[in-house]
């Protein structure tokens, strides 16, 4: 299966081009050699070249290293019934996070969204299914990354496991890289693709990579207008795992890996950490937040302060 998703940027008197091509590389088993895998079906289907970029989804990742965990024979304390009492998150999962992580809260998702998540359902009965089996998502410190679960998931897992993310992101995408890199005498760069909460829905991001800088920084340069520019820091990494997820799909699509064509990007090593910068940002929040509305609870008959 070939699948090319095409972005055409024009520009006075040029043209330029960014490719995704995705491949179906077929189901992957635990200790499958992936890199010939990719290296075999790229072969066929799409030739890699110097600097082409080769974005693979984490599971695929997890599953050939052997990231797996049997559910039934995970202990559970009484911690984790604790926790699995207060979110209904199945207690053998809720074991598994905190060994894979820091837990620092936790999102009810089905409290909060179920009316949002239902409009978007294909199917809004197995949508309901779906939110009895997963009615909150633990907010984990991984690494020095945040996000949900500490990245355990059960979707598209062997019967009877739960799946891990790679144990080292960044080593992952480095060790694919080198290996491809060796077997087709192509200089690319890979990076690891996994789902993440976005909104009502989801979107990838990038949680490792190898050969391309994950951040293009343009902060402080001035706009068309000569105006100090506050944005410019671009997630190219983030980026590259959103448009090729146009292509991997959620559930049966069996389209692990894209094949991105066409961008000029700088030589890099791994994904920032970023839970610092989210700590910091959120306290921050909190407390300007609080001097914005100050005012107003003053003058609110509800607090009980007088002005």
């Amino acid at each position: 299966m070939h699948q090319t998703l095409n972005s055409g940027v024009t520009d006075v008197g040029t043209m330029t081009s960014l490719t995704f091509h995705g491949l179906d590389i077929g189901r992957v088993e635990p200790g499958d050699d992936l890199v010939e895998r990719i290296v075999d079906t790229t072969a066929e289907a799409y030739p890699l070249m110097d600097d082409d970029v080769v974005v693979v989804t984490t599971k695929v990742v997890s599953i050939a290293e052997h990231r797996l965990v049997d559910v039934d024979a995970v202990d559970v304390t009484d911690r984790d019934q604790r926790v699995a009492e207060i979110t209904g998150i199945d207690p053998r999962e809720v074991a598994v996070i905190y060994d894979e992580s820091d837990v620092l809260g936790a999102i009810p998702i089905a409290a909060v969204g179920e009316d949002v998540l239902l409009d978007h359902a294909v199917d809004p009965e197995t949508a309901r299914e779906a939110l009895e089996d997963v009615p909150a998502m633990l907010v984990t410190d991984r690494d020095g990354r945040l996000c949900t679960n500490a990245g355990v998931d059960r979707s598209n897992s062997p019967d009877g496991t739960m799946m891990l993310r790679p144990e080292d992101p960044d080593a992952s995408a480095r060790r694919l890289r080198e290996e491809i890199e060796d077997r087709t005498d192509a200089d690319v760069a890979v990076v690891l693709a996994d789902s993440e909460i976005a909104g009502p829905g989801s979107m990838d991001l990038a949680i490792g990579c190898s050969g391309i800088e994950a951040i293009d920084s343009n902060f402080g340069r001035t706009d068309l207008y000569g105006q100090p520019k506050v944005g410019g820091v671009d997630l190219v990494a983030d980026e590259l795992t959103a448009g090729s997820a146009l292509l991997f799909g959620q559930t049966d699509e069996q389209v692990p890996v894209t094949v991105v064509r066409g961008l000029e990007y700088d030589d890099g090593e791994g994904v920032p950490n970023s839970s610092g910068v989210v700590r910091r940002g959120l306290r921050k929040s909190i407390q300007l937040t609080a001097r914005v509305n100050y005012p107003t609870l003053l003058r609110s008959p509800h607090t009980g302060f007088a002005r």
